[in-house]
């Protein structure tokens, strides 16, 4: 036999050994189905706007803008603002301006609490002039920050100048599942330059200038943080939380009023 009829015989037999081959058999493995997505319904359904406004309009009864009062506060008017969701508590920050411009008049960040009913909501708590800002009627400076603590918290600050002195601090308000808790007070400045004789360079009571700014630095959440001061004097103040809130180490500020 030719060299080229015995290269077709070898080819034609690896072609027939391939063909009696059996294929694998098919894995008895199920293929994992994959989980279905949550269906949203009810009040979550809708839009964000439309929720921030279905809330606004449940708490106060209106659209757009409402009055507040509480306490010693003033009349505070206030207009929808922010919607955040906590679990399955809707969380409604409103800010609002104090109708009187006084100095001594702060604006406020009212607090409402709801709980999702049927495609509506139902009002579980309010706290309309908990968190304030500084004075002249203006509404807050606020934002909503997760640096502190494990639920959101509300962070403003503010300050007041009176006589030539001045203070600032900031307000941390935790937004827990049940209501909101608010740390006490981090204070962050302190001047008395505007009391201070220029010629003396103290104060009508003998100080001598005072000038502190204050920085929030080595944030734990949950846990700790410290306020480092800088200007006439370098120094830190340091705050713990304990019982649900931050409370400051030091018995007494440097930077306080």
């Amino acid at each position: 036999m030719k060299r080229s009829g015995l290269i077709g015989f070898a080819v034609a037999g690896a072609i027939a050994l391939a063909g009696c081959q059996q294929a694998p058999e098919a894995s008895n493995a199920t293929a994992p189905t994959p989980s279905a997505t949550p269906t949203v319904s009810g009040v979550r359904a809708l839009p964000e706007a439309a929720q921030l406004k279905l809330a606004f309009r449940t708490t106060y009864g209106k659209d757009g803008a409402a009055q507040v009062q509480e306490d010693d506060a003033g009349v505070i008017n206030v207009k929808p603002g922010q919607l955040l969701w906590i679990g399955d508590t809707a969380v409604l920050l409103s800010p609002g301006a104090n109708e009187s411009d006084c100095h001594a008049c702060s604006g406020a960040l009212a607090i409402a609490y709801l709980k999702p009913q049927g495609d509506g909501f139902a009002v579980t708590g309010k706290w309309p002039t908990l968190v304030r800002g500084s004075g002249w009627g203006a509404e807050p400076e606020w934002r909503v920050t997760n640096e502190f603590t494990d639920n959101p918290a509300i962070y403003v600050e503010s300050g007041d100048t009176a006589q030539g002195y001045s203070c600032g601090g900031a307000s941390i308000t935790e937004l827990k599942p049940d209501g909101p808790v608010q740390s006490e007070r981090v204070w962050l400045s302190a001047s008395n330059e505007g009391a201070v004789d220029d010629t003396t360079g103290k104060t009508f009571g003998g100080e001598p200038l005072i000038r502190l700014e204050g920085k929030i630095t080595d944030i734990v959440k949950g846990k700790s943080f410290a306020v480092q001061a800088s200007g006439t004097a370098k120094f830190v103040e340091r705050y713990d939380y304990r019982d649900g809130k931050f409370v400051p180490l030091q018995k007494e500020s440097r930077l306080s009023c």
